[in-house]
């Protein structure tokens, strides 16, 4: 992991993420495991996505301030349905899926809840928070920031290290980068952060 200089140092990073932070050292491997992993900020203050573990605790809905959430997993349930918006979309992680409705849907969905007054804030979640919330992420950043594939990729990946949508799900994008007449990641190959490789044949 390469080291990260934070901007105004410690007292920045507390005022923004008390709950980050602790008074006493965190040096041994069982003092990590009792830390609390959050999810990751894609948009600061307005965006993040994460896992279907970290969307059921109160504690980190609570922290984050989240006001609605993307449900992209196919049998998780919504965890806060009497405190949050939901968009439950049931999606599979595998090459059958078909994300055409999807797509849009998620990401009208999220630029509905951040330019509301009071501006929401919006996590996107599947299981492990990896392949379909990312697919979902990246539609989003394509539509509303006007971001080539390759750019929202390269983009996700430095701020959610885990970020890998499946093949078929890269396709549908690609596709869905087309429909947007956006500038168009040239195939068959994308490259993310210099981490990421996917080849994709047609």
């Amino acid at each position: 992991m390469d080291p990260v200089i934070l901007l105004g140092g410690f007292s920045a990073f507390h005022s923004l993420y008390p709950f980050l932070c602790t008074p006493s050292m965190v040096l041994l491997e069982p003092e990590r495991h009792t830390l609390t992993i959050y999810p990751s900020e894609i948009l600061e203050g307005a965006l993040y996505q994460g896992s279907a573990s970290q969307a059921s605790d109160y504690r980190i809905i609570k922290n984050l301030h989240i006001t609605h959430v993307v449900n992209a997993t196919a049998n998780c349930p919504d965890a806060f349905p009497n405190m949050l918006c939901y968009l439950q979309l049931r999606l599979s992680d595998d090459a059958q899926q078909d994300l055409v409705e999807a797509l849009p849907l998620a990401s009208r969905f999220i630029n509905t809840a951040l330019k509301a007054e009071p501006a929401g804030r919006v996590l996107v979640h599947c299981s492990m928070g990896r392949s379909r919330s990312s697919a979902l992420t990246l539609a989003f950043l394509m539509e509303h920031q006007r971001w080539s594939l390759l750019h929202a990729l390269r983009w996700l990946k430095e701020r959610r290290a885990c970020t890998a949508p499946n093949v078929n799900f890269l396709r549908q994008l690609l596709t869905y980068e087309e429909q947007l007449n956006l500038q168009t990641t040239a195939p068959p190959n994308l490259v993310v952060g210099g981490c990421l490789h996917v080849r994709i044949c047609t």
